[in-house]
């Protein structure tokens, strides 16, 4: 294997991706995440937020007895809709010590390279991926389907690299 500043040489059905996470990476793909979870995300959906919201004020404005119990779904409902930012928010702090990433995406897996470390993990840590317009999600083996990975679309090469990413992921793992 023939080794470049970190990455590995550009193979046939290799794409590598380099990119910094930026917040809207993270909370489109938390967005992602939630749609791609089935019932659970439901809990989050902005539609399913705002008519707590409603029947939250529509409580608390008949001076009703379950008046705690409005104003705590008037809060939940609040803290859903902004919880794709706020978990972004989160969760880009989390990463952003890595600084410069480096992703190489083949048929072994994953392999990441940053300025504190060089990871590589197989296709079987990951259980399936979902796609949108900016990003991709490795999703992790768990019934959750959890987030394990977010792979930006804006950091491959050329936009045939988008679909190249595509069809290795296709090969790999199943989409959702």
């Amino acid at each position: 294997m023939v080794m470049d500043m970190g990455r590995d040489a550009v193979r046939d059905g290799v794409v590598e991706l380099e990119f910094a996470y930026e917040r809207q990476d993270m909370e489109q793909a938390f967005r992602l995440l939630l749609r791609k979870r089935g019932r659970a995300g439901l809990l989050y959906h902005p539609a399913v937020a705002a008519c707590a919201v409603l029947i939250g004020v529509a409580v608390a404005v008949t001076n009703s007895p379950a008046h705690p119990l409005a104003v705590m779904g008037v809060l939940w409902g609040v803290v859903m809709f902004f919880s794709p930012r706020l978990s972004a928010t989160q969760m880009l702090k989390a990463h952003q010590h890595h600084g410069l990433m480096r992703l190489t995406v083949g048929a072994e897996g994953v392999r990441q390279v940053t300025a504190h470390a060089d990871l590589r993990t197989g296709w079987p840590n990951y259980g399936s991926y979902a796609e949108s317009d900016t990003v991709f999600i490795l999703r992790s083996p768990d019934k959750a389907g959890r987030c394990a990975i977010v792979l930006p679309k804006r950091a491959v090469r050329t936009p045939e690299d988008v679909d190249r990413l595509r069809a290795v992921l296709d090969g790999h793992l199943p989409r959702v």
